[in-house]
């Protein structure tokens, strides 16, 4: 008996991937020595049978075709079957990833299809775009007022931007005193020609309005910028000089939660408004899920200083997103372009939806995209299969899938093809449109440092050693070649990449607070810089790397090949993580003796291509070449 499915080949699913509501979907399996084949759906809610019968040119392969119903979530599906008297399954392998998959006798392993609602097109400016993170207080400063010593008395500042960041902590753990810099948007203001240098035409700001901490996570007031950072008309200026620079501002909206020390909520009563905390007849009360009024309440992970917001509440939601004056349409109206949702997975559908319906009202061209850290497709939450992508809400996600499956190929834990699974996972799972948007970070202010992390750094130091910490010379240089090749990858890969900012300048530091160090402006790694302006120009100007097809290919475990085409270009990355050997591929059905490295314009010999250690090639296979 021999069964077999492969959901990643159009002979065996047709159409490939996410599909639209109201479509019809083939299904094919090829047996031998099988009978009484049927597909098994399961949608909305419904189990379904389906007879499959032999095709009439091929008595080995079994197909069905049916009609899916005008709804959206996600349809599963296996195959039951008879052979040598018993009866067999047939679904996805362990991993839950498609492809090829394994007989069983139970149903626990079925294949997904998304079915989704087209509801627009994400706009090119942003799935061709390249974004760049910045950590306000830490990327650039310029000449601005800033703190006054009765804005913010529990306020450390640094005198020297070389510092190291600190947290200074009580007995509890909670933080006494934050510690600040000085970046600001003016400081970005001036800056922006390097970005524009560098390739950007994004601009990704993690939070910016006013609070009592240096990340912003815990809001006091939402239409308020910092007093540190500069003001709305400052942040206009901002807006505007990106935009004659080609580069868009996407905004961190932090909507599951606020600060305590906010006019809202008002534990400490700082503030005129009559907050939350305050009394229960203040018009902040729904806004905040009390158990026992005051001091018991919801509150983000337990930590009290950040107590929940209600996302139910009608009057919190004409505040952020359905008032003319809302907090999700007035930043778009002063210049932003995008809201990225911090732990989105924490915020009602209902409620994304709400924001996503407002930033399109008031900016027809804007996006939404989300935090969330698992395949947002099939992302459960609170005991919620969650809806991102199925039409209503988030354009793109922060794709932490992408940035884990290759630490994990750089680090050895992982080979090419394990990696390439989990890719073509997303690209199936994902509709099209939101798999070529996905935001691709190798770094972000909740990580690591990217070049810590590749470096090898011992993680296992205590706080003190890892503030002082940094890579010796040998291990630094290897993290270098890793990063370039990471870099390359994510420039040439589906998808949207962000920076982390400064780690193109080489940058290095352990977890939160020292993966927030400051800009190292005047002893940047300039060879680095120069190295991701290159792939950066690389990606900007062809279009396979912007909007092309996306093709793995069986490699050495050591090297990751997938293939780019786009109308008339076609394009084969090589990467070989290998610190010390050499690794051959044979290019299917080449039959040139040579191919162009576009990163060097200098021909490479074919069949076999031959890729040094930890270097990549990318090569022309275009037929006019």
């Amino acid at each position: 008996m021999k069964f077999e499915h492969n959901s990643w080949d159009t002979m065996y699913r047709e159409p490939f991937g996410a599909i639209p509501s109201g479509s019809r979907l083939i299904i094919r399996a090829r047996g031998e020595g099988v009978y009484n084949v049927k597909l098994r759906t399961f949608f909305q809610d419904r189990e379904t049978y389906y007879d499959m019968h032999p095709s009439q040119d091929d008595p080995t392969l079994f197909e069905t075709e049916i009609q899916i119903p005008d709804k959206v979530g996600l349809l599963w599906y296996d195959f039951n079957f008879d052979a040598d008297g018993q009866n067999f399954v047939y679904g996805t392998l362990d991993d839950l990833l498609g492809g090829t998959g394994m007989v069983r006798h139970d149903k626990d392993h079925a294949y997904q299809v998304t079915v989704y609602k087209k509801e627009r097109d994400i706009p090119d400016w942003y799935k061709e775009g390249v974004i760049y993170q910045i950590f306000p207080d830490r990327f650039a400063k310029a000449e601005w007022p800033g703190f006054t010593p009765e804005y913010q008395p529990h306020t450390v500042i640094h005198g020297d931007w070389s510092d190291s960041p600190h947290y200074f902590r009580n007995e509890d753990g909670s933080i006494d005193y934050y510690d600040f810099f000085g970046g600001n948007l003016p400081g970005v203001i001036k800056k922006l020609d390097y970005l524009k240098d560098l390739g950007i035409s994004i601009i990704y700001l993690n939070p910016i309005f006013d609070s009592v901490s240096n990340h912003k996570y815990d809001t006091k007031d939402y239409h308020k910028i910092a007093p540190e950072f500069g003001n709305e008309e400052i942040f206009q200026v901002l807006c505007i000089e990106a935009q004659k620079r080609g580069i868009r501002i996407i905004l961190d909206g932090v909507f599951n939660h606020t600060g305590d020390d906010s006019i809202y909520f008002n534990k400490y009563g700082h503030y005129s408004e009559i907050g939350a905390y305050q009394s229960q007849n203040s018009p902040y009360r729904n806004w905040y899920q009390f158990i026992n009024w005051p001091n018991d309440y919801d509150s983000w992970w337990g930590i009290k200083t950040m107590p929940d917001l209600n996302e139910q509440s009608p009057e919190l939601q004409d505040f952020i997103f359905r008032n003319k004056n809302s907090v999700v349409k007035k930043w778009l109206r002063l210049g932003a372009s995008g809201w990225r949702l911090d732990v989105a997975d924490e915020l009602p559908d209902e409620f994304i939806e709400g924001i996503k319906a407002a930033a399109l009202e008031e900016k027809e061209d804007s996006i939404v995209l989300g935090e969330v850290w698992e395949d947002a497709s099939r992302k459960e939450a609170y005991g919620k299969r969650r809806m991102y992508f199925e039409g209503k809400e988030l354009d793109s996600v922060m794709n932490y899938p992408f940035r884990d499956a290759f630490m994990s190929f750089f680090l050895g834990s992982s080979d090419s093809t394990a990696t390439a699974r989990q890719m073509m996972a997303l690209y199936e799972h994902y509709p099209i449109d939101n798999f070529m948007g996905c935001m691709n970070l190798i770094g972000s202010h909740d990580r690591t440092r990217i070049l810590t992390i590749l470096g090898e750094a011992d993680r296992s130091m205590t706080s003190l050693e890892k503030e002082n910490y940094k890579l010796r010379h040998e291990d630094r240089e290897m993290a270098i070649k890793r990063l370039k090749m990471l870099s390359l990858l994510q420039m040439t890969f589906p998808g949207v990449p962000s920076i982390y900012y400064a780690d193109e300048a080489g940058a290095e530091g352990f977890e939160d607070p020292y993966n927030r160090g400051t800009y190292p402006w005047g002893n940047e790694d300039q060879n680095l810089i120069d190295w991701f302006k290159q792939v950066i120009k690389l990606r900007n100007t062809h279009k396979a790397f912007l909007k092309g097809t996306w093709r793995p290919y069986k490699s050495d475990p050591d090297l990751f090949v997938f293939e780019r085409s786009y109308e008339d270009e076609r394009y084969l990355i090589l990467i070989n993580r290998s610190l010390n050997r050499t690794v051959e591929f044979h290019i299917p059905d080449s039959q040139a003796d040579s191919y162009e490295n576009l990163l060097t314009g200098f021909s490479v010999k074919a069949n076999p291509v031959e890729v040094p250690p930890l270097t990549g090639l990318v090569l022309n296979l275009s037929k006019n070449n």
